[in-house]
Parts: structure tokens; C-alpha cells; sequence
């Protein structure tokens, strides 16, 4: 990763961001996951690293790093959180912050945190954090901003809670 970091292209990425890059990469590699490399992307930022477990038959990606003008963004993708509650309510202020802050809440018209038209809306994240109900919306949830390269390893081992594998 560090010498993919070199290029020029990402010239832009401050060097705080490269270190955390780096530190997440080797760590997301310790246990077990993979990626593609840097690959240029358009929606949220104009490169990306995704992150999976090889050998599946599909890659399930567990997490994204974003490049953006005004920095990385790291995010990640968790489902059954109640089931991690206890994890999540002991872990440290940055690594909780996405669950709680209410920055995630589901703005599709149909939503809005409320059943849907046709039932639940499918991007919806319902959960309970410190006994408080949260709803979040899968699109936008569990993003990352402003990451210190010596916190690398504790976002790595919030994934590890919900995707124990063999690697670790």
C-alpha cells in the first residue's frame, strides 16, 4: 500500500491520512482480509481501497476507505448491531460516535426511520446503544472521518466483533 500511495495521483491526500491508510491496510491484513488495490471511484470520493475476505465465492466487502479533496473517509458495513451492543457500549468515544451520533438517520422518502410503503424500508439499521432506540440508514451509516494511524488496530477489531474469521 505504501508504494501505491506513492503515485502523484494521490497527491492530495495529506500525509496523516497515508499513515492511517497504511496502518489500517496492514492491520485489515493481519486478520485475514484483502483488497483490490486503489481503484478510481466517483460517488463518495474519487478513489477507493475495499476491503474482503477472499476466498468467497462473492466478495463481501466489510470495508471502504474513500478518498475525498478534503480527506479519507473510512467506512464500514455492520448488520445485526444489537447482537454487538455490548462491544460497541464499551468501546472508546471515536469508535462509538457513528453508532450514536444521529448523523446516519434514513432520509428516503418512504422511511424516515418509519416503515416504509411496502414494509420496513431495506436500508434501514434499527438497534439500541446505552438502552437508546437509534435508526440509521445502511447507505449512509458507520463512516468514519478525521482517523489517527495509531487507532488503525481498533477499528480493525471492531470488524473482527461482527466477521470473526479464521485469521486473526
Amino acid at each position: 500500500m505504501e508504494f501505491l500511495l506513492i503515485d502523484r495521483l494521490y497527491d492530495f491526500v495529506s500525509s496523516g491520512d497515508k499513515e492511517f491508510i497504511v496502518a489500517f491496510d496492514r492491520a485489515m491484513k493481519k486478520a485475514g482480509y484483502e483488497n483490490n488495490g486503489i481503484q478510481p471511484y466517483f460517488v463518495f470520493g474519487k478513489y477507493k481501497i475495499e476491503y474482503f475476505r477472499p476466498g468467497n465465492k462473492t466478495n463481501k466487502y466489510v470495508a471502504r476507505i474513500y478518498f475525498r479533496d478534503d480527506g479519507i473517509v473510512l467506512r464500514l458495513y455492520f448488520s445485526n448491531i444489537d447482537k454487538h451492543r455490548s462491544y460497541i457500549e464499551a468501546a472508546p468515544d471515536f469508535l462509538k460516535k457513528p453508532f450514536i451520533d444521529g448523523s446516519h438517520k434514513c432520509k428516503k422518502p418512504d422511511c424516515n426511520g418509519m416503515p416504509g410503503k411496502n414494509g420496513i424500508c431495506r436500508y434501514q439499521k434499527v438497534y439500541k446503544i446505552d438502552g437508546v432506540p437509534y435508526v440509521s440508514c445502511a447507505e449512509t451509516s458507520f463512516c468514519y472521518y478525521h482517523m489517527k494511524a495509531e487507532n488503525a488496530e481498533c477499528y480493525v477489531e471492531l470488524l473482527c466483533a461482527f466477521y470473526p474469521g479464521k485469521k486473526r
